[in-house]
């Protein structure tokens, strides 16, 4: 008997926490009002609520970070220094995101605002939390609660607070590149007595989006590229397969660990789905350890956003 040896690695390049898209829009609506802005006017004459719009766009920098500006319309009130007048503001702030699920998280905005008050206008504090939900691939809804601070007319020094539900489009996300297979057959000889076959098979699977954003299911096409290997594997019964799922540096480490397990078992699941026994699949996460690239890069953390699928060294004999 000759040994086989066959290792087949495969780079799920992922999305997250991780699959990334730099720039991203949206809009949002809801209700708003102003605090202390009624001092001297009182009663019927006191108006001090409305409906609110508003538009943003941003530029994430990680997962956890992006910088976002906006453009609200509070609506029109009366009050002190307003006769039935719009409050507008034009923000600014960075947004810190934390991930409680694949799916959701939390977030919060520390910035500045330029505010339109009457016919006033001031700069202001502004501060935001809400809480995100990745609805389907590249849209995200947004629950958000937003005050500014110090609104000041030479009358009183009023705060806007709004509460709207928003919706984002991210940008840059795509659907999964063509997998590319590379097959190599080398040496086949046979002798006469017994009939020994040395083959070596090596196949490179290539996917940026191999996973839903944010989530650790595995897209069709991404199932789909798995055909040559499982076909291997049906071909030599003896054949085990060792899974082992890695993620960039970004973001809390116990997160990266979890990501990393959920999407090598992602690939176990569908190798038993087509008829593979798990009893010859071994699965792990390394989280961020063993990077092939730099984390400093977006090229570098993309690379390392990844799950590797090796089948060790195997003994086999052929029948004459």
């Amino acid at each position: 008997m000759k040994k086989l040896a066959a290792v087949i690695s495969t780079s799920l390049l992922m999305a997250s926490t991780s699959a990334m898209a730099d720039v991203y829009i949206g809009a949002k609506a809801g209700k708003s009002w102003l605090d202390d802005s009624c001092k001297t006017t009182v009663g019927s004459q006191c108006d001090d609520d409305a409906s609110a719009i508003g538009a943003f766009v941003g530029y994430q920098f990680w997962d956890f970070l992006a910088l976002e500006a906006g453009y609200d319309y509070l609506g029109k009130f009366t009050g002190d220094g307003l006769n039935d007048q719009k409050v507008d503001a034009y923000t600014l702030a960075p947004k810190l995101n934390l991930h409680l699920t694949d799916a959701i998280s939390i977030y919060g905005k520390v910035g500045g605002a330029y505010v339109n008050y009457g016919d006033k206008d001031d700069a202001s504090f502004l501060g935001a939390a809400g809480l995100e939900f990745d609805s389907m691939e590249n849209v995200t809804v947004r629950l958000e609660y937003q005050t500014l601070t110090d609104i000041n007319n030479d009358l009183v020094r009023a705060e806007g607070n709004s509460a709207t539900l928003g919706v984002t489009y991210k940008f840059g996300a795509s659907e999964p590149e063509p997998v590319v297979v590379e097959e190599v057959m080398v040496v086949e000889e046979v002798v006469v007595a017994p009939v020994v076959m040395t083959k070596t098979y090596a196949a490179t699977l290539v996917d940026t989006e191999s996973f839903k954003t944010n989530s650790s299911e595995l897209k069709q096409g991404s199932v789909a590229g798995l055909t040559d290997l499982v076909a291997f594997l049906n071909d030599y019964p003896q054949a085990n397969v060792q899974i082992v799922g890695y993620t960039d540096s970004t973001g809390r480490a116990e997160y990266n660990q979890q990501l990393s397990e959920k999407r090598a078992n992602s690939v176990a699941d569908a190798l038993v789905n087509e008829g593979i026994d798990p009893s010859r699949i071994s699965v792990s996460g390394e989280g961020e350890n063993n990077p092939i690239a730099s984390n400093e890069t977006a090229e570098g953390r993309a690379q390392n956003r990844r799950v590797e699928v090796s089948v060790p060294e195997f003994e086999y004999q052929v029948e004459q």
